[in-house]
C-alpha cells in the first residue's frame, strides 16, 4: 500500500514523463509564446486535478473517469469515458515508446531513421506485452528512484538555465501574439500543451493501492500539481531562451530537452544523462500504458461493458492475455501508421500521435468534470473526504467553479482537435464508433439493456469477528502448510494467545488491484477452512483473513504490524534461488517483520503436543 510520498513520486513520474515530448510539439505551434501556452494549459490542468482529488478520494477504485461516470450517470456514459481512456492508454504506450529512440539516437544513429524508430518502439511494446503476460512484477522501488532522479535533473536544468542562458529581453522579444504565432496556432498550442498533463488520469488509478485514500490522494495530487507546474513552466522558459523556438518545434521536436542540455555547462555529462534518463522514464511510461489498458479493460468487462474475453486469464500465468495482446498490438499499429503518415504529409510523427492522444484524454477529462458536477446534483450527501472549494449554489446544490471551467476548457480543446486536426478527428471518431458498435452488439447478445447500469453483487467471504488482540500470525497456502497451522495452533493454545490465519492472493501487475479472481478465492477459502479445522482440533478459535495485494511478503509484514502480532509462524521449503535459501517471501518476512519469526521447514515432523496451559484465574 502506498502512502502520500509513494503516490506523489509515482504520480509525478506518470505526469512528468510527458514533458520529454510535449515541449517540442507545443513549441511547433506557440513558438516564442510556448511558456504562455504551458501556463494556460497548466491552469486548466489545476482545475482537472481538483476534480480528480474529490472523485478519487470519494471513490478509491481503479478505473478513473470510467468509474466516476458510471456512478454519476449510466453505463453508456461510463463506456464512453472508458473507451476514450483505452485510446489514451494505447497512445501513452505508443508515444512514450516512440520518443525513446530520438533520445537514444545520440548513442546509436540507426535510431534516428524512420525504420529504426519503428523497429525499436514496436519491439519494445511487444516485449513489454510478453513480459506482462508472463507476469513479471514491476519494481515500485525503481519507479520511485527514477521519479526522484527525474525531478532533480529537471530542477538542475532549470537552475543552470536561469544562471547561464535565461534572458528576459530575449523571452519578451520572441513573443508576437497574433502574428508569430497567429491566434489559431496559439490556441492550438494550448490544446497541444495539455498533452504534458494527461498523466493525471493514470495517477488517479493509484487510489486503489493507497493507504487511507481519502487523505492520501488529495495530498499527493496537490503535490503533483505544484511540482509539475513549477518544473514545466521553468523548463519552457529556459528552452525558448536556450534554443530558437523555430528549431525547438522542428529540428528538436522529438527530443526537446537535449538541446537545452547541450547549451548548458557540463553538457558532456548532461546530454547523455538526459538521454538515458528520458529512455528509462519513457520505458516505465510505456509499460504504464500497457498495464493501464489491460486493467481498465478487465474492469469494463467485469461491468459488462466489454465481452468476457477481456477478463479471461491465462491458464498458466493468470494474467489477462487477450487484453495484453490486443491493446499493445493497437499501439504498434498506431506507431507504424503515424510514421507512414509523417513520411507522406511531412508532419512530425510526434505531432500526429499527440493530436490523437489529446482526442481521448480531453474526452475522458470532460467526462470526469461532468461526473463531479453530476454527483454534486445527484448525491449531495455522498461522503467526500476532500471537497473542492469555491462553489456556486444553484437550486440548492453546490457546484465547483473549477469543474465548470475545467469542463469548458477540456470540451473546447476536444472540439478544436475534431475541427482542426483531420487525422486526429478521423482516427479518434473511428475508434469511438467501433467501440459503440462493439458495446451495443455485446449488450444485445447478452440481453442487457444498452443504458442499464449492471450492479455486481460482491462475493461475501465468512470471517470471524475481529478479535481484540492479535498475537500469533500464520500465513498459509494450504496443502503441506497445514503443518505450519498445527504448530501455530499448539503454540497459541499453550500460551493462551490468539491466532490469525492469513491467505494472500497476489494480483498480477496487469490486472486492477480490486480484480475478482475466482480461482484464487476458491483456493484461499479452502486453505482457510483447513486452517480452521486444524485449529478446532486443537480446541482454540482462529481468525481467518483472505487478502489480495501485489506482494504477499509485504502484506504479511504490514498485517503483522497493524495487528500488533508478537510472533509470525511461516513455512518454508529450501529453494535453489540465487542469494536465497528459504525463498524471497520468507527472507523478506524475516528481515522486515516487526516481531519474532519462526520458520518451519516444510515436511518436518510436527512436534508432540505441548503441555496444557494452567487454567485462567477466576
Amino acid at each position: 500500500m502506498l502512502g502520500v510520498k509513494g503516490v506523489f513520486i509515482i504520480g509525478f513520474g506518470d505526469v512528468g514523463s510527458s514533458i520529454f515530448y510535449a515541449l517540442g510539439v507545443t513549441a511547433a505551434f506557440a513558438l516564442g509564446a510556448t511558456p504562455l501556452a504551458i501556463l494556460i494549459a497548466g491552469i486548466f490542468f489545476a482545475c482537472t486535478v481538483l476534480t480528480y482529488m474529490e472523485l478519487s478520494a470519494a471513490m478509491p477504485e481503479p478505473g478513473g473517469s470510467q468509474i466516476f461516470a458510471r456512478r454519476a450517470f449510466n453505463d453508456i456514459a461510463s463506456f464512453t469515458a472508458g473507451w476514450a481512456l483505452l485510446l489514451d492508454y494505447i497512445l501513452t504506450a505508443a508515444i512514450s515508446a516512440y520518443t525513446i529512440a530520438p533520445y537514444l539516437s545520440q548513442f546509436w544513429s540507426f535510431l534516428a531513421t524512420p525504420g529504426g524508430k519503428f523497429l525499436f518502439s514496436s519491439g519494445l511494446v511487444a516485449f513489454l506485452a510478453v513480459l506482462n503476460i508472463i507476469g513479471i512484477r514491476e519494481s515500485t522501488t525503481l519507479s520511485l528512484v527514477l521519479g526522484i532522479a527525474s525531478g532533480l535533473t529537471k530542477l538542475l536544468l532549470i537552475v543552470l538555465g536561469f544562471l547561464f542562458v535565461f534572458s528576459l529581453p530575449t523571452l519578451i522579444g520572441q513573443i508576437h501574439l497574433g502574428t508569430s504565432p497567429n491566434w489559431k496556432d496559439f490556441f492550438t498550442s494550448i490544446t497541444i500543451a495539455m498533452v504534458a498533463y494527461t498523466g493525471i488520469e493514470a495517477s488517479s488509478q493509484l487510489a486503489g493501492e493507497a493507504k487511507d485514500p481519502g487523505r492520501t490522494m488529495p495530498r499527493a495530487l496537490r503535490m503533483v500539481l505544484g511540482s509539475i507546474l513549477f518544473l514545466f513552466l521553468g523548463l519552457s522558459l529556459v528552452a525558448v531562451c536556450a534554443v530558437p523556438p523555430g528549431e525547438l518545434g522542428t529540428k528538436y521536436i522529438e527530443n526537446p530537452l537535449l538541446p537545452i542540455a547541450q547549451r548548458l555547462p557540463y553538457a558532456g555529462f548532461l546530454v547523455p544523462w538526459v538521454g538515458i534518463l528520458a529512455g528509462a522514464l519513457l520505458l516505465i511510461a510505456t509499460n504504464a500504458g500497457v498495464i493501464g489498458a489491460s486493467r481498465l479493460a478487465f474492469s469494463m468487462a467485469n461491468h459488462y461493458q466489454l465481452p468476457g474475453t477481456f477478463r479471461t486469464l491465462h491458464g498458466r500465468f493468470r494474467t489477462p492475455w487477450f487484453s495484453l495482446l490486443v491493446f499493445p498490438g493497437a499501439a504498434i499499429l498506431t506507431i507504424g501508421f503515424s510514421i507512414l503518415l509523417s513520411e507522406t504529409t511531412g508532419k512530425s510523427t510526434t505531432e500526429i500521435l499527440a493530436n490523437l492522444y489529446n482526442f481521448g484524454a480531453m474526452l475522458a477529462f470532460s467526462m470526469a468534470h461532468l461526473s463531479v458536477l453530476g454527483l454534486r446534483a445527484k448525491e449531495p450527501n455522498l461522503a467526500r473526504p476532500y471537497r473542492i472549494p469555491w462553489n456556486i449554489r444553484i437550486m440548492g446544490r453546490d457546484f465547483p467553479i473549477t469543474a465548470i471551467l475545467g469542463l469548458l476548457a477540456t470540451a473546447s480543446a476536444w472540439i478544436l482537435i475534431v475541427w482542426t486536426k483531420p487525422w486526429g478527428r478521423a482516427l479518434g471518431l473511428v475508434w469511438m464508433v467501433l467501440g459503440f458498435i462493439l458495446y451495443a452488439n455485446y449488450r444485445k447478445r447478452a440481453r442487457i439493456p444498452v443504458s442499464r447500469k449492471v450492479e455486481i453483487e460482491p462475493v461475501s467471504i465468512p470471517e470471524y469477528s475481529e478479535l481484540k488482540f492479535a498475537r500469533i500470525l500464520v500465513p498459509t497456502r494450504g496443502g503441506a502448510e497445514t503443518e505450519t497451522v498445527q504448530v501455530a495452533a499448539r503454540l497459541a493454545k499453550a500460551s493462551g494467545a490468539e491466532l490469525i490465519a492469513l491467505y494472500v492472493m497476489e494480483v498480477p501487475q496487469a490486472l486492477p488491484m480490486e480484480s475478482f479472481l475466482p480461482d484464487e478465492v476458491v483456493k484461499g477459502t479452502q486453505a482457510l477452512e483447513r486452517a480452521e479445522a486444524v485449529s478446532r482440533e486443537q480446541g482454540i478459535p482462529v481468525e481467518t483473513k483472505l487478502m489480495q495485494s501485489r506482494a504477499a511478503a509485504e502484506t504479511i509484514v504490514e498485517f503483522a504490524r497493524e495487528r500488533a502480532c508478537d510472533l509470525v509462524v511461516i513455512g518454508a521449503k529450501p529453494r535453489a534461488v540465487p542469494g536465497s535459501i528459504l525463498g524471497r517471501t520468507v527472507d523478506h518476512v524475516l528481515k522486515s517483520a516487526p516481531c519474532r519469526v519462526w520458520v518451519l521447514s516444510m515436511g518436518a515432523k510436527v512436534p508432540a503436543p505441548l503441555p496444557p496451559s494452567p487454567p485462567a484465574a477466576a
